[in-house]
């Protein structure tokens, strides 16, 4: 049964944040209530849950015309799957536009993704009327966003101790160890300075299987052959919390929410992480079953941290091979998406990461037939060839080792202390744990290594929020050409039009037709009777694919894109002019009258 949405009636509000004035030269409109002034977050940081939630409503007070914010349902826990819509009422309904959905943080831990999402809204906003480009395509489409896709856990990463991989899964309770208990034995902060972070021992040479950085003795190397350790790395802080000789071996969840949508699922044993059933939990199904209502959406971002990759599926091997139509659209919006955004790989899922059942945009364009992207958030290929470990110069008498051929990489340590100053790196103090005796606790902050500092934050944030747009300025763009009109008959008249795509992105994908997701276009005319129509395929020698059933509803595998469609219509009338319509789930609506002379 579909969940019920529902509507968030607003009050005016204004949230005091002041952030930083962005400039144009160009003219203003104002489109926000005059009574109301929209939200200023800064984007210098990450925001938590509440904060984000409170700048929907308040987007929603301040652009009445333009946004509105309701829940999809609930989560597992009770809070509300917020979703905010941007729509010009005047241009059209939501739902009868060309559309795209945007969402952030479906691994709580991955938390600038909701912000980079935060960031979108913001700028489309605060730019609408201002910036053509931006006017145009809230105009003519409609943009779908969810902030953060695991709210509890997110909120969990911020509310309690826990490091840049925990909380990660959604809260939905699994008993990962299989002793009865659920969630019995995870991670905690036992010296409570409110970060999880690692455990290390000092033991005797020989027993350990580290050693101490020479150089840094905050870093533990592992061990070349040959040499004794005198260091054991025990892992992330915690305790045995039900006496099976484990540590952190249960935490809370773990159901992976990227691994619980509906195509191409598979079982646990095979993708771990997975549920016990496709949309097992809430908040992938309160997701999925709005888009079966928003068909009509044909561009997906899903944004994820780390390591500057666009990532678009298959998933896995095993899914029926994306069509040479498909693959051409994927790889002109990923490959453009390189170029605004330096650093960043457009790569394939299986083929060239890992494989994955069961994620967001393979669910989205199996199900529902959208070209969606992972942006991968964040990593660390602008200080690769700045920050290096320091090598010392040989002295006399050491032994000669050959220039190594590895290329000098990224130095965390280096660079904690270099630019942020000691902040990331908590140092290690002596500890007494009830099974492991005297131990040494310290290691990286939470909001280290997935993400960046928050002086880097936004400029990477705005190059991701500039990919959407890209995206959403190439969902179909459909408009009639001329038609070429002949008398044939004393009241009979032969129609071609032609109807272009000026975007990527088609108005029927492949595997929509494959996989029979939905209709295809409709075209149809007013003012006459179709005794016959089809789909020109040579206008010049008059190749015609004539329709053999209901030629007054003439079906339309779609307009390619940045291609064109030619309607054929034979067509009996008194009238001096008829009307063609075309409905496109994907494209939208539009209609010409055509004058008969």
């Amino acid at each position: 049964m579909m969940n019920k949405t529902t509507p968030f009636r607003l009050k005016p509000v204004c949230l005091g944040v002041a952030s930083a004035t962005l400039m144009f030269a160009t003219s203003i409109t104002v489109v926000h209530a005059a009574d109301v002034k929209p939200p200023q977050p800064h984007f210098n940081r990450v925001h938590h849950n509440k904060e984000i939630v409170e700048y929907m409503k308040a987007y929603a007070a301040a652009y009445p015309h333009l946004v509105s914010v309701k829940s999809l349902g609930k989560t597992a826990a009770g809070t509300d799957m917020w979703m905010l819509t941007i729509n010009n009422e005047k241009t059209g309904k939501a739902g009868d536009k060309p559309a795209s959905y945007i969402d952030g943080a479906i691994h709580a831990n991955e938390a600038q993704a909701a912000d980079t999402v935060l960031y979108t809204i913001d700028y489309i906003l605060k730019n609408y009327g201002k910036l053509d480009k931006i006017t145009e395509t809230v105009d003519r489409s409609t943009l779908y966003f969810v902030p953060s896709v695991s709210p509890d856990s997110r909120a969990k990463w911020f509310d309690e101790p826990s490091t840049a991989s925990y909380p990660r899964s959604s809260p939905w309770p699994f008993d990962d160890d299989r002793d009865g208990r659920i969630d019995e034995d995870g991670p905690m902060d036992i010296n409570k300075d409110g970060v999880i972070t690692t455990m290390r021992k000092k033991v005797p040479l020989g027993l350990g299987n580290r050693k101490l950085d020479p150089k840094d003795s905050r870093v533990l190397l592992p061990l070349e052959p040959g040499e004794l350790g005198d260091y054991l790395l025990l892992g992330q802080e915690g305790i045995d919390q039900d006496g099976d000789g484990l540590i952190g071996e249960d935490s809370v969840g773990y159901a992976d929410p990227n691994r619980t949508w509906g195509y191409d699922w598979a079982p646990r044993y095979i993708q771990n992480g997975a549920t016990d059933y496709p949309l097992q939990i809430p908040e992938t199904r309160s997701i999925a079953n709005w888009a079966l209502d928003h068909l009509e959406v044909s561009s997906v971002i899903s944004f994820h941290n780390s390591g500057r990759m666009i990532l678009r599926g298959p998933g896995s091997p095993t899914q029926t091979p994306v069509s040479a139509q498909d693959n051409r659209t994927f790889d002109y919006l990923g490959r453009e998406g390189e170029k605004m955004m330096p650093g960043y790989r457009y790569m394939i899922t299986w083929r060239d990461l890992y494989t994955a059942y069961g994620s967001t945009t393979d669910h989205f364009y199996g199900i529902v037939g959208a070209f969606g992207f992972v942006p991968e958030l964040f990593g660390r290929v602008m200080d690769d060839n700045n920050i290096i470990r320091y090598e010392p110069p040989q002295k006399v008498g050491d032994p000669v080792r050959p220039p190594s051929t590895e290329p000098k990489g990224f130095d965390a340590m280096k660079w904690n202390d270099m630019l942020s100053f000691g902040r990331q790196f908590i140092p290690f103090k002596e500890f007494k744990h009830p099974q492991f005796g005297t131990i040494e606790i310290g290691g990286w902050r939470q909001d280290t290594g997935r993400m960046p500092e928050g002086w880097m934050l936004e400029e990477e944030t705005h190059r991701n929020a500039a990919f959407v747009l890209f995206n959403a300025m190439n969902v179909p763009k459909l408009s009639f050409l001329d038609a070429n009109v002949k008398k044939v008959g004393n009241r009979t008249w032969q129609i071609e039009v032609p109807i272009i795509n000026e975007r990527a992105i088609p108005s029927i994908p492949s595997i929509v037709i494959a996989n029979k997701l939905h209709r295809l276009d409709l075209a149809t005319i007013n003012g006459g009777k179709v005794l016959s129509s089809g789909i020109v395929r040579n206008q010049f020698n008059d190749q015609i694919d004539l329709q053999s059933h209901r030629p007054e509803r003439l079906m339309v595998s779609g307009v390619p894109g940045f291609g064109n469609t030619i309607l054929y219509f034979l067509v009996e009338t008194e009238s001096d002019h008829v009307t063609v319509n075309y409905d496109s789930i994907k494209g939208g609506k539009l209609s010409k009258t055509i004058h008969l002379k």
